[in-house]
């Protein structure tokens, strides 16, 4: 059992991490099966918490218990799971995005941070062809799903489930601030991913190969645009006063990891990208106070190319678009 501060400090601390629609009491009380004065009790600190209760609620909150036991140590907590074809598929993935999104857009102050490594994966959903195109190479060349054996991508296919809910994830990203540290080689995996299949022949027909390269250009431009406004906001729409900001960093000499870092409601939470699909969440204070230090310290050495900074702008997507014709030209060959 906890200490009646500590307790307290605990469930003030879950308190925190909850969406402002959500309440406290009721959330206790179902994730205890308690009654609602029960659970008034445990969060008054009048009523000790069974460490089963604790253990109930840690996992359930994916909370680390050390700060509040006082225990120190060089170990952080992470959570979080690996995509797979059977418990845990890449439309399960899917799922736990949009889930994580909404969840997100729900805090009134709330902020991305992403430092690149390639274009950042939730923009991949913003136009239907390109979201279809990198959910058959995450499913057929990362997750190895079986029945992706010799079946060969084609836009005729139907990735109808799959764009129903990209079309979640892009509605809810172009909603949510970001800031985010870019380098001009964070479209060239896809491209090879891209080239790679057309020259094994996993792409049905040559035109569809083509038609992914015109829409990874079509979104270049759309990134461009809300370079240019500052502002974040749907694919083929245009910007307006409620637009969430969008600040957007060219970094020469390094190249990202695809770390996330975002801000909510005075609460924090980094996610860390493994395996190339999947990511590790940790809320750990100490942990996402050096996260947002070092993004700071490589924004300070990178160059904004959103809302001032024209000519460098243009130069920075003008020569990802030469590697796309780079590409389309050795396709043609």
């Amino acid at each position: 059992m906890l200490a009646t501060n500590t307790q307290v400090l605990f469930f003030q601390h879950i308190k925190s991490t909850l969406p402002p629609h959500i309440s406290l009491v009721d959330d206790i009380a179902d994730q205890l099966n308690i009654s609602n004065d029960s659970a008034y009790r445990r969060i008054r600190g009048e009523k000790p918490i069974s460490l089963e209760e604790l253990g109930k609620l840690a996992s359930y909150y994916k909370l680390s218990l050390d700060k509040f036991l006082h225990l120190e140590n060089d170990s952080f907590i992470f959570n979080g799971r690996i995509a797979n074809d059977s418990d845990f598929t890449y439309e399960n993935w899917l799922e736990t995005d949009v889930t994580h999104l909404e969840q997100i857009c729900k805090f009134q102050e709330k902020h991305f941070y992403i430092l690149a490594k390639e274009i950042p994966f939730l923009y991949y959903f913003y136009i239907p062809e390109v979201a279809a195109f990198k959910s058959y190479f995450f499913k057929k060349s990362i997750i190895q799903y079986d029945q992706m054996r010799g079946i060969k991508f084609s836009l005729d296919d139907d990735y109808s489930n799959i764009i129903t809910t990209a079309k979640k994830i892009a509605d809810a990203y172009s909603k949510i601030p970001s800031t985010e540290i870019w380098h001009e080689e964070n479209i060239t995996s896809t491209l090879r991913q891209v080239e790679f299949y057309k020259a094994t022949g996993s792409i049905k027909t040559d035109s569809h190969a083509f038609l992914i390269l015109d829409k990874l250009e079509e979104l270049l431009n759309h990134l461009e645009m809300q370079a240019e406004a500052g502002k974040k906001f749907a694919y083929k729409m245009q910007p307006h006063n409620l637009s969430p900001s969008f600040t957007m960093y060219v970094n020469e000499i390094i190249w990202g990891d695809n770390m996330i870092y975002v801000e909510m409601g005075g609460n924090s939470i980094t996610y860390i990208n493994h395996s190339i699909l999947n990511f590790i969440t940790t809320r750990d204070t100490k942990f996402n106070a050096y996260m947002k230090k070092t993004l700071a310290i490589l924004a300070a050495k990178s160059t904004q190319v959103s809302s001032v900074n024209e000519r460098d702008r243009m130069i920075f997507f003008n020569r990802m678009r030469d590697k796309i014709n780079a590409t389309r030209k050795r396709l043609t060959v």
